[in-house]
């Protein structure tokens, strides 16, 4: 049986860049022709002839207070202007709707700014306090909808260039799948120091506006944000929501072929804008304009020309031109801005010209509008973005609602056929396993201390923050007086820690000069999760995605490529600049095994891998990847850093190993660990079709989250939130709670963690709750944050199989005693599980699983 999709319309939108502060004021700088590229203001001291499209004007940031907004990074504030902009635009206003509203945020760079100041040796501008709040990466997607008063679920995606794109892709998926019935769409970039220096370095730049297909070649950096009310049509209709357009189809795909260059051949490009033409039921020549990434670079240009040409048999007479002419690129926020460019304009069949343009550029021969508008009816057109990494985002849209036949998709039922896991217990899920039913202790445990250069480092550093009376208030306020978080850096915890690991041994393809320990993870992971599901790549990599959930990304490069800044960012580690980016941990797994399918990468904190399963799980469910692979993986911060971010977590790591007691009843603190985790997800037909293993299958899946990112405690906010997420999933799943025979959670162990969880499974369950069996398997192996909720899943997996349910190590004594803690092995069997888990800002995921018999 067929289900049809729904429509998805646009009914809000917001605006900031360097040649706008608003929506309408947007439309008219677009009318004039305006170019915001110029001289640079911020980073001229540094860069000889440096230009960019910077936002310079002063910013109303309405029902924000000065303390508010100080603490607040430019990435937070700037996505709170224009959401508020789009939400107000939308009359979206009542409590009510905007709790039910989802938010998907992308981004490129998030969870610098705060830090910058220690990196140009300026610590007396740098705040603690905007550290703490905005100092995590996916700290955004927290703020804004806390600020914003969004409870329905939210994501961070960090696809570089492509993910306001693509947040507009998953955005539409909730919204067609009858998830949420509105869902605000933002993309924010700042530009700051390392993004700057990376482009400068790689020579990418243009001294003077960019000129995309024409003239001499080279980008202008951009910054700026944009956002998009999407809504199902009916909802939109019922309400008497002012429609903009509709957005009618979308797609993803990766290279497989460089970190920074395109291919020569355009494959993923062209591939990209095939699906999605082919999920809209659309043919090539439905699209009456193009609006391209454009650039400016050479290759970008030639690539995207090459890639068009291959798609369209009608190019010659189809207008094609890039908005990056006006505000350049804006990065993360790109497509997004570049978007509403085209929802303005074209209503009243004005093309965008592309400004600037002199001579055509050697294979760059198409109509791309140039310097002036061309008059002309759109019914459909299409917004494409690339990326580093050979990410590559397309979406279909009309200023015309209704200019598309609407779509249905026969559901999939979704298999779980192979997994992959890399800890300190073990670097295959065999030998991990099995560790965990032999209930030998966990091994690889190393301990920590910070040595008398860093103390007096960290001391310094605090020294330095002394006069200021914001930090010590703060401070107080949060963890009491000063004594007990420096007795803590002179105390010493642990780690769980991969140790021996022998990547050739295990990978065909992997290359040593370009991977770093998170990178290896998880290219472990998911080389084993494929070898489990026996799926190899034969020329056929385009029919496998790869959706990874990323915490931290890679951390020691990130930090090398920020130590080179210093003290001359003319001599930034170019090397380093693209491997820093957090979809580079995709990037080397989809070139090392040529996966080309569906490639996003989630950046929403702890347990971010969680929300790729689910995005994994639609793309598989609605058919349009027949497989998938989805997880997440961690490497160790540095010991310095492990100290510092403990301060989110007040200052809980433990003083021994056996300390890390989830769900106690007294609390002692958790531990930090590394690995992977990777899930191969096919559609359980085509399963059984080649005889693949089926572990289990997902059958239902919950989102929501609360607004209480600025409170220190929030037990109560979200473990309702967590509640209303069981309760979708188990909606979703067609299961009563009497048909859940296992719970799980991921709680980190903290006091505030453990009880969301708790309390959640409380108020579903009832009574019922003392009778489920609870587990949580993260003492084995650490808080690997992006993927623990995908490790204790796998471990689920094989409680299935085997009937066999192992405690939960290490807690003897409980924080409830009205909750089934598994604290004995058990024989029991186990047909429908419950995986839960959270990430730092109060966003909470609720799996159903079920057995395949």
């Amino acid at each position: 049986m067929l289900t049809q999709r729904k429509r998805v319309v646009i009914t809000g939108m917001g605006q900031l860049s360097s040649i706008a502060s608003n929506v309408p004021a947007f439309k008219q700088a677009l009318l004039n022709k305006t170019c915001g590229i110029r001289p640079s203001e911020k980073y001229h001291r540094w860069f000889n002839d440096a230009n960019a499209s910077e936002v310079l004007q002063p910013i109303e940031l309405p029902g924000l207070s000065p303390e508010q907004i100080a603490s607040l990074d430019n990435a937070a504030l700037w996505a709170y202007k224009v959401g508020l902009e789009a939400l107000e635009a939308a009359r979206l206003q009542e409590a009510e709707q905007r709790a039910k509203t989802a938010l998907i945020i992308g981004v490129s760079s998030a969870g610098t700014e705060a830090f910058i100041p220690l990196f140009e040796n300026q610590p007396d501008d740098f705040s603690l306090k905007k550290a703490i709040v905005c100092g995590c990466f996916s700290s955004c997607s927290a703020i804004v909808s806390s600020l914003l008063g969004l409870k329905g679920g939210f994501e961070l995606l960090a696809t570089a260039c492509t993910a306001s794109t693509n947040a507009m892709g998953i955005a539409f998926d909730l919204i067609q799948n009858n998830k949420n019935s509105t869902a605000l769409v933002i993309g924010t970039e700042p530009i700051y120091l390392p993004t700057f220096a990376g482009f400068y370095a790689l020579q990418a730049m243009k001294t003077t506006p960019t000129s995309p297909f024409s003239g001499t070649a080279g980008m202008s950096i951009g910054e700026g944000a944009g956002a998009l009310l999407l809504e199902e049509y009916e909802h939109a209709l019922a309400r008497g929501a002012t429609i903009y357009g509709e957005m009618v189809s979308y797609a993803t795909s990766g290279d497989a072929y460089h970190d920074t260059a395109p291919d020569p051949r355009a494959e993923g490009a062209v591939q990209v804008m095939n699906d999605a033409l082919a999920n809209g039921q659309l043919a090539p020549e439905d699209i009456d304009y193009i609006n391209a990434h454009g650039t400016g670079t050479e290759a970008n240009d030639r690539c995207e020309t090459l890639a068009m040409k291959k798609v369209f048999p009608q190019i010659a007479s189809l207008p094609v031109s890039s908005t990056k002419s006006y505000i350049g690129h804006n990065i993360g926020a790109a497509g997004i801005i570049e978007m509403i460019a085209c929802f303005l304009t074209l209503p009243d069949e004005l093309i965008l010209p592309t400004l600037n343009f002199g001579i055509p550029r050697i294979n760059c021969d198409l109509n791309y509008v140039p310097n002036d508008f061309q008059q002309g009816h759109v019914g459909l057109f299409m917004k494409n973005n690339y990326a580093f990494g050979g990410n590559n985002c397309c979406v279909i849209a009309t200023p015309h609602v209704g200019s598309a036949p609407e779509t249905a998709y026969r559901p999939r039922r979704v298999a779980i056929t192979g997994r992959g896991m890399v800890t300190s217990q073990g670097h295959d899920v065999r030998s991990v396993l099995d560790r965990i039913w032999q209930e030998t202790s966990p091994q690889n445990l190393t301990e920590l201390t910070l040595d008398d250069e860093t103390q007096q480092l960290f001391e310094a550093m605090i020294a330095n923050l002394r006069g200021q009376s914001e930090v010590e208030a703060f401070l107080f306020e949060r963890y009491g007086d000063g004594d007990a978080w420096r007795k803590k850096l002179k105390g010493k915890t642990w780690q769980h820690q991969v140790t021996e690991m022998e990547p050739r041994k295990y990978l065909r393809r992997f290359d040593a000069r370009k991977a770093d320990d998170v990178s290896t993870f998880a290219l472990l992971a998911l080389t084993q999760s494929m070898k489990e599901a026996g799926r190899k790549i034969r020329r056929d990599g385009h029919r496998l995605g790869l959706i990874l959930g990323m915490s931290r990304g890679p951390q020691r490069r990130v930090e090398r490529y920020l130590n080179s800044l210093y003290p001359d960012p003319n001599n930034v580690r170019t090397s380093e600049f693209p491997g820093s980016l957090m979809n580079a941990i995709s990037t080397f797994c989809s070139i090392s095994e040529g996966i080309k399918g569906y490639n996003t990468t989630l950046a929403t904190g702890i347990n971010a891998g969680l929300g790729a399963l689910t995005y994994g799980y639609e793309l598989v469910r609605q058919g349009l990847q027949p497989e998938t692979i989805v997880g997440g993986a961690d490497e160790l911060m540095n010991p310095f850093s492990v100290y510092l971010q403990s301060l989110h977590r007040n200052l809980l790591i433990t003083d021994t190993p056996q300390a890390y007691q989830i769900y106690s009843d007294r609390f002692n603190g958790f531990l930090t660990g590394e690995g992977s985790g990777m899930l191969f997800l096919e559609d359980l037909e085509r399963a059984a079709e080649r005889g693949a293993p089926v572990l289990a299958e997902i059958i239902g899946y919950g989102k929501a989250n609360d607004t209480g990112y600025f409170s220190v405690e929030n037990t109560a906010g979200n473990a309702g939130a967590m509640a209303t997420a069981i309760r979708q999933a188990l909606e979703e799943a067609q299961l009563s709670i009497d048909n859940v025979s296992l719970i799980c959670g991921s709680s980190i162990g903290t006091t505030s963690s453990d009880r969301a969880e708790v309390d959640a499974v409380r108020q579903v369950f009832a009574d019922r709750a003392a009778t489920i069996p609870f587990v949580n398997y993260n003492a084995w192996f650490g808080a690997v944050e992006s993927c623990m909720g995908i490790l204790n899943l796998i471990v689920v997996t094989e409680i299935m199989q085997r009937g066999e349910i192992p405690p939960l190590p290490y807690t003897q004594s409980f924080c409830v005693d009205d909750i089934d803690f598994v604290t004995e092995r058990r024989q029991q069997q186990v047909d429908t599980a419950l995986i839960l888990g959270s990430t730092e800002g109060g966003n909470h995921y609720a799996i159903v699983l079920r057995k395949c018999s």
